[in-house]
């Protein structure tokens, strides 16, 4: 676990799952309510660390539909009985579908229960949290943006970008969307679905998906 603080939140970062993926557990010090973000696998030490820390409210929120992002969503939605699942409209329908959440070219099909919140561009979740569509890994990519921290699931990574070549996605879009949702923020942390933390300033300044010379 590694502990992030920022502007009264408190964020524990998880390594779960074969693809390495980034869990989140985010809260405000002294609050009833937490985010799950992204539980990529079942984890007692994570599951110790909530139960420890005496939530009665847990949204279970997902970046994107993608299996290595919620192999962990039963998990944790059968042994916290208060949690709740919360993906965009877009990808709701790949919870349910071993084809469309690609978990099928995994060797263990995951098909989950329908989400308990749907959301879209715009919508607030959690404490200061604030959700930006950011299509083109999946269609329904969202990001979840809070004073100090963005949490770009497979968006975008400390130098590089997600995937575009999978189902829904698309690359021009992606590019557009980062851009437009997550360069036109003011600097702070981004918490990407895999690999170390970065900030904004240095994607624009560094990415090499966003210099003159990159096309797609």
């Amino acid at each position: 676990m590694v502990t992030f603080k920022s502007h009264n939140l408190t964020c524990e970062r998880y390594i779960l799952g074969p693809l390495e993926v980034n869990t989140y557990l985010v809260y405000e010090p002294e609050s009833h309510q937490a985010l799950l973000i992204d539980p990529a696998d079942e984890s007692p030490t994570l599951l110790s660390r909530i139960n420890e820390l005496g939530f009665s409210e847990i949204t279970i929120f997902l970046t994107h539909g993608h299996a290595d992002h919620l192999a962990g969503v039963d998990y944790f939605r059968h042994k916290l009985s208060q949690a709740k699942v919360a993906i965009s409209q877009e990808d709701a329908p790949m919870l349910g579908d071993p084809d469309l959440n690609l978990s099928v070219y995994l060797g263990e099909p995951i098909s989950l229960s329908e989400a308990d919140i749907v959301l879209k561009d715009k919508d607030q979740l959690g404490p200061q949290g604030l959700l930006a569509a950011v299509p083109g890994h999946t269609r329904g990519g969202l990001i979840l943006i809070f004073p100090g921290m963005v949490f770009s699931g497979d968006t975008l990574f400390a130098g590089s970008v997600g995937r575009s070549d999978f189902p829904g996605g698309d690359g021009r879009q992606l590019i557009k969307a980062i851009n437009d949702r997550i360069f036109s923020l003011s600097d702070r942390y981004v918490f990407p679905g895999h690999g170390p933390e970065t900030r904004i300033a240095e994607e624009k300044n560094s990415n090499p998906f966003f210099s003159a010379t990159f096309t797609i």
